[in-house]
């Protein structure tokens, strides 16, 4: 089985997070806020793309309520080759996301 596992930390900026290319097409992964100070609710959406110039698609969303820890995960089937979590609005305080990728 192969497995990628990658963070993000965010100071509650709205916007695309950095983008990670995956060394294998995933099966399977989820994508999680590990921590969270955030302030106010914020939306957070799971994209991805064949190549990073895109076409971005948004595969999965949720909200993010204030100061949860592991309060959700999105799922998705694969396989993808490129993946980016993308904040819809912005918000005070920080959290981290973090994605695990499966094959």
């Amino acid at each position: 089985m192969l497995e990628h596992d990658f963070a993000w930390d965010s100071t509650g900026s709205s916007g695309a997070l950095s983008e990670v290319t995956i060394p294998f097409p995933p099966t399977h992964s989820v994508l999680y806020v590990q921590h969270s100070t955030l302030a106010t609710t914020n939306s957070v959406s799971f994209q991805t793309a064949q190549q990073s110039s895109g076409p971005w698609f948004n595969e999965a969303s949720t909200q993010l309520s204030t100061a949860v820890s592991t309060q959700f995960a999105l799922r998705l089937t694969g396989p993808y080759a490129i993946m980016r979590p993308y904040l819809h609005t912005a918000s005070t305080g920080t959290y981290r996301l973090r994605l695990l990728a499966v094959r």
